[in-house]
This record gives structure tokens, C-alpha cells and sequence, in this order.
């Protein structure tokens, strides 16, 4: 087994449990431009895939299946979204 090694960094004293923000929900932190973000980005990911299942004549696909290359297509298209 591999171990991570990080570089070292002094430690605050403070519990990183302690540095999580309290859960809300969705509905109240979530602003129309954000909405409006998430629903053009499911469908720029919902393109990139339609076009690669007609590429391979297949009926339906994953982002998963998406070969390396059209991976970092999809994440250059999604980062010019933001």
C-alpha cells in the first residue's frame, strides 16, 4: 500500500469537524444564477454524451464511458460555463 505524504503544515489547534459549515438545505442557499448554472452544465454534460452514444451507434452512455480524451473536452466546455 502506497502511502500519501503531505508537506508539513503547522497545525491551528482547531478540529477540522470544527471548520465545516452547518448543513442547509438546498432550497434556501441555491439562487436563480446558480440554478440557471447547474441546469446549462447538465445540459452541455447531456450533449457531449448524446453525441458520443451516436458516434458509437448506442442508446445510452455515461459520463463514465467518455474516453479520456472527451473527458477533457466536457471539462473545457463545463469551465467556460463559470
Amino acid at each position: 500500500m502506497m502511502s500519501l505524504h503531505t508537506r508539513d503544515v503547522p497545525t491551528t489547534g482547531v478540529e477540522p469537524t470544527a471548520m465545516v459549515r452547518p448543513q442547509t438545505s438546498p432550497e434556501t442557499t441555491e439562487t436563480g444564477l446558480e440554478k440557471g448554472a447547474v441546469e446549462e452544465a447538465m445540459r452541455l454534460i447531456q450533449r457531449h454524451i448524446d453525441k458520443e452514444a451516436r458516434n458509437r451507434w448506442v442508446e445510452h452512455l455515461e459520463v463514465r464511458d467518455l474516453c479520456p480524451r472527451q473527458k477533457v473536452d466536457l471539462v473545457s466546455d463545463l469551465a467556460r460555463l463559470f
